[in-house]
């Protein structure tokens, strides 16, 4: 299956074909998206601690992410990646890092007293939804976000580098799968907080989500 459209020379009015695959690509873009990563935990944990519509700044800090890695995929950043030792390893490390330090964020402030919400420009990360800028950088250290784009901008072209056309037919046809898949995560976690409303079942999920935070970053080192 393969994307068409016109030619806008006048004497060439004829219908040819986009080297762009749209069904792998599909297929490709939804099991990426809807399986478990960083990206979709943390905004199942968004959804749970600050609700959906509150979550909705860093999903699309995610998506905005993802096209500029898309970009520099394009224009060889990812293949430098691919060709420089060690660069995933670092990715990795940088990945591990920043989500262990996260989980220890989570983790202490589940430990402390409930008290009235009151959002402050200064507070941390766990206790406020990760702003657009975090979101897109955090991109920069993800490496299935990396491995994602590298696999875009290189894999559904036929034998041909993506021209400017196919390359935001790929992002156009990625985004609103990868968004529909993140918001899944994101009402998830929504769902479940609503669903907790016995104090131990609270003080459960309170502990269990850094805890699933730290295994996602040992994943990362796999």
């Amino acid at each position: 299956m393969y994307l068409y459209t016109f030619d806008s020379r006048p004497e060439h009015a004829a219908m040819h074909v986009l080297n762009l695959a749209v069904g792998p690509l599909i297929l490709f873009a939804l099991v990426t998206s809807i399986t478990p990563g960083p990206n979709n935990l943390l905004l199942m944990r968004s959804g749970a601690a600050f609700g959906v519509r509150r979550s909705l700044t860093h999903l699309a800090g995610i998506q905005l992410g993802f096209v500029g890695l898309v970009v520099l995929s394009h224009v060889g950043v990812g293949a430098m990646l691919m060709a420089l030792p060690g660069a995933f390893s670092l990715l990795r490390w940088a990945c591990f890092g920043y989500l262990l330090w996260l989980a220890v964020v989570i983790l202490r402030d589940a430990r402390r007293p409930a008290v009235p919400a009151c959002p402050t420009a200064g507070a941390s990360p766990a206790s406020r939804p990760m702003s657009l800028t975090e979101a897109v950088l955090f991109q920069l250290i993800n490496p299935k976000a990396w491995m994602m784009t590298i696999t875009i901008a290189s894999a559904f072209y036929g034998d041909a580098s993506p021209r400017p056309l196919e390359l935001a037919a790929a992002i156009a046809i990625c985004i609103p799968i990868g968004g529909l898949c993140m918001l899944v995560w994101t009402v998830w976690g929504a769902s479940v907080d609503r669903m907790l409303k016995a104090p131990t079942a609270r003080s459960l999920y309170g502990y269990g989500m850094p805890f699933t935070v730290a295994l996602t970053a040992m994943w990362m080192l796999r």
